[in-house]
């Protein structure tokens, strides 16, 4: 099997290679994101590459990827949100460490701990739910040349 003319195996060849997924993982049915966790920046990594090898046009995915990928960085709402809660829970942290004369070490320790306990909460109230793209399904994109103008065709 050639890697260069079979995408199954180039798929395969780029997420173990390329992102340091586990070769176990990487199974027909996977998902990208979901399981393999290949996303944001790294999932694009990995369609340019496919472009390059194939010549896939992967146009359409730009007006799809949040259906199917979540973006690096820091959205509005996640700073919008982190401001206060970074105020509030330093004034909650302040105010607990004063009441019980603990150093403004374990001030600083308590601030960052509620501060990563809330936003790791925030994160699965509010995530959305991102459509599922499997290797095999992405390999069939892949043979057919270019992203699906219907999200719903992907697999």
């Amino acid at each position: 099997m050639v890697i260069d003319d079979n995408p199954t195996a180039a798929v395969h060849h780029l997420l173990v290679d390329g992102h340091g997924v586990p070769a176990r993982k990487v199974t027909r049915d996977a998902r990208i994101v979901h399981d393999l966790g290949v996303d944001g920046d790294d999932a694009a990594e990995l369609f340019e590459e496919l472009h390059k090898r194939f010549g896939t046009d992967f146009g359409a995915l730009e007006g799809q990827w949040s259906e199917f990928f979540n973006t690096d960085g820091a959205s509005p709402h996640a700073i919008l949100f982190g401001i206060p809660a970074i105020i509030i829970f330093g004034a909650v942290a302040g105010i607990i460490s004063a009441v019980w004369h603990w150093p403004k070490l374990v001030a600083v320790l308590l601030a960052l701990l509620l501060l990563v306990v809330n936003s790791r909460l925030l994160s699965r109230w509010f995530a959305r739910e991102l459509r599922p793209l499997t290797v095999r399904g992405l390999a069939q994109i892949v043979e057919a040349g270019r992203w699906p103008a219907d999200p719903g065709n992907v697999r």
